[in-house]
């Protein structure tokens, strides 16, 4: 259970109503402004405090995160709820739940989570996105310029992000639905851009010397090994990573393959066991839409926030590869 909501808070911790299709020279100019975006959240030194709301659910973390030498340090402590802190040095990641006891481990190659939700390359999202610059406005008392993104199809969402026009630092971001609703909303309520960080702001909170330790455990793996082909490959998706993953050693090894556009991300995931009789079914975490689906004694789970759509059709090209 607390590696489910370690994987949840972390995707959490792992966006705009429609727009007019921008003309070519503004696409470019609101490529260039998310191209800072991207840069800024791995770049800059910084701190504050950010509100998460999606429904009727509100979160508030507290993050502080720098760079050295190239290496990305970073802290993040939910400030609702049972506590929890996330510390994440280059790869690794170290989930900590002190009332559990357990400090979950992980290495991961790419940081998705507020205020990095922008990969660093970019070029091929206006084929699937217009996106186009936006008014100016204030978040969390400092000055900022919007960039709109409305999808070209129905495979995924809409975003609109709010930049520091100084730093271009992300400082609020919205995931808009296929109905103009909002689904999830990321803002600073407080931060501090640039400067050094007070003593502490990236060491851990709570005492790790007495907790148990959980490591995930992940290999890279070449496609051609995996054994699985996808046959319904969305528009504008491409295979990112493809790895075996094994969350704790009594838990089986799953394959784990991602696919993304640029900016939306889909995850499936492929493991021994389930029932047999067991339904295919889609349902919905807040943005998040999940699509599980039995076939034989595995079972497949497609999940991203990304339209229903998106997942249940990439997860109906899933199938065993012939030798």
């Amino acid at each position: 259970m607390a590696v489910v909501r370690a994987s949840r808070w972390l995707l959490l911790s792992v966006l705009l109503a429609p727009v007019l299709a921008p003309a070519p020279g503004l696409a470019e100019d609101g490529l260039a402004l998310l191209q800072r975006i991207a840069q800024g959240s791995r770049q800059l030194t910084y701190s504050g405090t950010f509100v998460y709301r999606s429904g009727g659910k509100v979160d508030t973390s507290r993050i502080a995160h720098s760079q050295s030498d190239g290496v990305e340090m970073e802290r993040i402590e939910a400030l609702d709820g049972s506590p929890r802190e996330v510390l994440r040095t280059g790869s690794e990641v170290k989930c900590f739940f002190p009332e559990e006891k357990l400090v979950i481990i992980e290495n991961r190659s790419t940081r998705r989570g507020f205020p990095a939700l922008l990969p660093a390359g970019l070029g091929s999202l206006p084929e699937h996105y217009a996106i186009r610059s936006g008014s100016q406005g204030r978040i969390a008392g400092v000055k900022s310029r919007t960039v709109l993104l409305e999808p070209r199809d129905d495979l995924r969402y809409g975003h609109e992000f709010w930049m520091d026009a100084a730093s271009g630092l992300l400082l609020k971001a919205n995931l808009i639905g296929e109905h103009g609703e909002t689904l999830e909303s990321f803002a600073f309520t407080q931060v501090k851009i640039g400067g050094q960080l007070e003593q502490g702001d990236l060491k851990a909170r709570f005492d790790s010397g007495r907790v148990r330790v959980q490591q995930v455990r992940t290999t890279e793996m070449k496609p051609e090994d995996m054994g699985w082909s996808f046959r319904n490959m969305l528009p504008g998706f491409r295979r990112v990573a493809v790895m075996k993953r094994q969350t704790a050693p009594e838990n089986p090894e799953s394959l784990h393959v991602v696919f993304s556009d640029g900016l939306a991300s889909i995850s499936a995931f492929i493991e021994p066991g389930g029932a047999g009789d067991e339904a295919d079914a889609v349902s919905a975490v807040g943005p998040l839409n999940v699509y599980r689906r039995q076939m034989g004694e595995y079972r497949l789970v497609v999940m991203g926030e990304v339209p229903a759509l998106a997942v249940k059709r990439l997860g109906d090209g899933i199938e065993r590869r012939h030798k």
